[in-house]
């Protein structure tokens, strides 16, 4: 977070560090726009920054102008080309991955070489995508400095528009060869079965059989984990139902006997609010009712969404045990007996990444109201 708010060169320097930090090679790549070429702006190995590549040419050219991840299995063999040819020091395989450029044709790439185990799969692809994202949202660097970050909301879109991306190919691509995959295993169990009569013998069709069982809660296991993946870059029910229902579905997932949930969201919806906005909203909301339902041993919570004007307003309030803010209300909050606070900090940088802000009540054995306003445009425009 500190990072952000210094900016794009800093974000772009703490994620290198980052990187470099596990013995990987790795390089942020910007893109000039008037020569139409990637200048290395920063990079593990010194003597690599100022290096220019033309947009198109060897992987990270290709990623540039694609605007689509690339795996590399061997830099030596990959048919893209390679620009670190007879460098001995960058390791043969690796990943890169554009980086969101706002109102350009590309923000640059992100590329990382080492490890194999751990970048050339679609998890680290995944993983290397985050960050070139958190590279796109650094602030605007001062005058004179280069940069191509933009506005808090066009960077929000770039970001909203690269998670959707993601999660639309694990969707698309691993959900559904992991799907594939435990039908073809089901088959395969229950034609064994036929074979083996007793499935708790040591003959070789029992144990193939066995084997087949476990690969198949394997699958299960990794395709719950793509999809908890995908709605951590961006919660299908925002799609599929909208903020007002997400809402309502997210707050139905709390109810429980002894807690008591109560959801208005009516006068929101239509018109629909726009989704760089929405997202922030609904994870604020995930938040806030994660805290209260851990922290503040709450009995009630109330969920209400409104506009007033052109703002969209998010109150989440709890009866919960509550805390002491500090008098001049810029502690990180804590609630009573509990040392671990209540994640103020991730929802307040969250709302201002749209433009938004957060505001918050509360004091010993009388709860917590957490408020988060973002200026939507005249019918959620």
């Amino acid at each position: 977070m500190d990072a952000l708010a210094s900016g794009r060169d800093a974000t772009a320097r703490a994620v290198v560090a980052h990187l470099s930090s596990t013995g990987s090679a790795a390089a942020v790549w910007d893109y000039d726009e008037a020569a139409r070429e990637l200048v290395c702006r920063h990079a593990s190995l010194a003597d690599l920054v100022s290096r220019r590549i033309p947009l198109g040419v060897s992987v990270t050219g290709w990623v540039a102008s694609h605007r689509r991840p690339a795996i590399v299995s061997d830099r030596d063999t990959d048919r893209r080309g390679d620009h670190y040819v007879n460098d001995d020091r960058v390791p043969k395989a690796g990943a890169a991955v554009s980086i969101p450029g706002g109102r350009l044709y590309t923000g640059g790439v992100l590329e990382v070489y080492g490890d194999s185990q751990r970048w050339t799969t679609q998890a680290g692809l995944t993983a290397l995508g985050r960050l070139a994202a958190l590279i796109a949202a650094g602030v605007p660097n001062a005058p004179g400095e280069p940069s191509t970050s933009f506005p808090p909301r066009d960077w929000a879109t770039g970001l909203e528009r690269e998670n959707r991306r993601m999660a639309a190919e694990l969707h698309d691509g691993v959900s559904q060869r992991l799907a594939s995959l435990s039908f073809h295993l089901a088959a395969a169990r229950s034609a064994l079965a036929e074979l083996a009569p007793e499935p708790d013998t040591s003959d070789p069709v029992s144990f193939a059989a066995r084997q087949l069982t476990a690969a198949g809660e394997l699958t299960q296991l990794a395709a719950d984990d793509v999809r908890a993946a995908i709605s951590g870059l961006r919660p299908p029910v925002l799609d599929d139902l909208g903020l007002a229902k997400g809402l309502v579905s997210l707050c139905g997932a709390l109810g429980a006997d002894d807690l008591r949930v109560e959801v208005d969201v009516g006068a929101v919806e239509p018109p629909r609010v726009a989704p760089v906005a929405a997202l922030a909203l609904y994870r604020v909301a995930q938040e806030a009712l994660r805290n209260a339902v851990k922290h503040a041993g709450v009995a009630a919570v109330r969920v209400r969404l409104q506009r007033r004007g052109d703002n969209v307003v998010l109150d989440v309030r709890d009866d919960g045990v509550g805390y002491q803010q500090a008098p001049d209300g810029t502690a990180e909050p804590r609630s009573a007996g509990n040392d671990g606070g209540l994640g103020l900090r991730s929802m307040a940088e969250r709302m201002r990444s749209v433009g938004g802000h957060i505001e918050l009540w509360s004091a010993p054995g009388r709860g917590t109201h957490v408020r988060a306003i973002v200026h939507d445009g005249p019918a959620g425009s």
